[in-house]
């Protein structure tokens, strides 16, 4: 499938290859059910000094909660299954295993798509704060949404992607 990159996109992919931050988003999601690309939205929204409240982070998870559980879950879950469950053919097993990878990652372009036009109907913020506070408390807002408090494993995982997104801005100035 061949799309053209949005700015979030874009973003994304800068950040999530950055060292840790896929560890501590995959740990996020595993451990407080987090959405990565909701973790993402904090931080480029944040890196312009638009720190999502509650209202807002409510909207988004709205907004794709449903096809990140009905969608993107299942294929996830399929992929998994296969990795645990191996057929007997296993480098047919890694071949399917790669293809629904794929297939993931072009869900997740999907919902970023959607994250992003939702994003692009919201008012600028009158008032804009400094990016590592925004990209911080957006991130905190939105475990506490999730139910979960802030453990210290969390707290070290959420610094590790705050840490990715300004150094992303110091390498955009």
């Amino acid at each position: 499938m061949r799309h053209a990159p949005h700015p979030f996109w874009r973003f994304s992919l800068r950040v999530y290859r950055a060292a840790g931050v896929q560890q501590a988003c995959l740990a996020l999601q595993e451990d407080c059910g987090a959405d990565v690309n909701l973790l993402l939205l904090c931080g480029w929204l944040g890196l312009d000094g638009r720190a999502l409240d509650r209202r807002r982070l409510r909207q988004a998870m709205a907004c794709v909660g449903t096809w990140q559980s009905d969608v993107i879950a299942s294929v996830r879950q399929a992929r998994r299954a296969i990795k645990r469950n191996p057929p007997p053919d296993a480098e047919a097993a890694q071949a399917l295993r790669r293809q629904i990878l794929a297939l993931e990652l072009e869900l997740e372009y999907v919902e970023q798509s959607m994250l992003a036009d939702l994003a692009a109907q919201w008012p600028a913020p009158t008032r804009r704060a400094p990016p590592r506070d925004a990209i911080e408390a957006g991130l905190l807002r939105y475990l506490n949404l999730l139910g979960h408090g802030v453990r210290p494993a969390d707290a070290v995982h959420l610094q590790r992607i705050v840490e990715a997104c300004c150094e992303l801005q110091l390498t955009r100035h």
